[in-house]
């Protein structure tokens, strides 16, 4: 192995235990704690485990978005909404129906989620260009200072540090998730989301206030409702889709 792999790896290992050793003080509360700081080896195995876990799925992550393309996850989308379709057109029991309708309609939005994250990531990773518009545009990267040893370290590292960006946002507020597809891919979307904000505003009320809005009163859902709103993620979709492939 040449000098400039041993330094290479040298700084990795030396921002690693600073970032450790950040952590491990956060979460013992104390800014000058150190190695003789009861606790601090405790945390610090524990925080070897989680890095090693971490680590390995990111990888394997970054691996599996660079092999797929955008229309994969299009593909997977209308599965599992066909997959509704057919549950929605067998016979419910009269007693269980409502339930039935709020599991659908949750899990038509969360197919929806699915393919805005993984189709901007996959899109992104396999794109210079993107890589290079995420790390400029985020707003997370601009509140962040990176040194020349960081990239000397990985040469693969602005491509997983924003790859793990895109991991940790959530893909249900369509506003926001078009301001980060417009920031990454330059993606200037004209598709009206009046319908799909309401849409994502009751698969909220459903998820976490079980149906109810902040007034407290029930969200209406019967089957024409759960249908037509069905049918308009999949425009959304479709329509993304469509752009997608046009400006990859």
């Amino acid at each position: 192995m040449g000098m400039s792999s041993d330094w290479a790896i040298e700084v990795a290992q030396e921002k690693y235990e600073e970032e450790r050793a950040e952590w491990i003080r956060c979460e013992l509360n104390d800014l000058d704690a150190d190695e003789d700081t009861d606790g601090w080896y405790e945390l610090e195995s524990q925080y070897d485990e989680i890095y090693d876990n971490w680590s390995a799925h990111m990888e394997e992550e970054y691996e599996w978005y660079h092999s797929q393309g955008h229309s994969n996850f299009y593909m997977s989308f209308v599965q599992t909404i066909n997959e509704v379709k057919t549950i929605l057109k067998t016979h419910i029991d009269p007693t269980v129906n409502h339930t039935v309708y709020k599991m659908a309609y949750i899990h038509a939005v969360t197919a929806m989620e699915t393919y805005l994250g993984d189709a901007l990531k996959s899109t992104v990773l396999t794109n210079k260009n993107h890589v290079i518009n995420a790390a400029k545009n985020l707003d997370e990267f601009k509140k962040r200072k990176f040194e020349l040893k960081d990239f000397v370290s990985d040469q693969d590292f602005v491509e997983k540090i924003v790859l793990k960006q895109l991991c940790r946002y959530l893909y249900h507020d369509v506003v926001k998730v078009m301001k980060i597809y417009k920031q990454t891919l330059d993606f200037k979307c004209s598709y009206n989301l009046k319908e799909m904000i309401k849409i994502t505003k009751v698969r909220h009320d459903l998820v976490h206030r079980n149906g109810k809005d902040n007034d407290g009163h029930r969200v209406a859902l019967d089957l024409n409702i759960l249908n037509m709103s069905i049918s308009e993620i999949e425009s959304f979709i479709k329509y993304l889709d469509d752009n997608l492939e046009c400006s990859t």
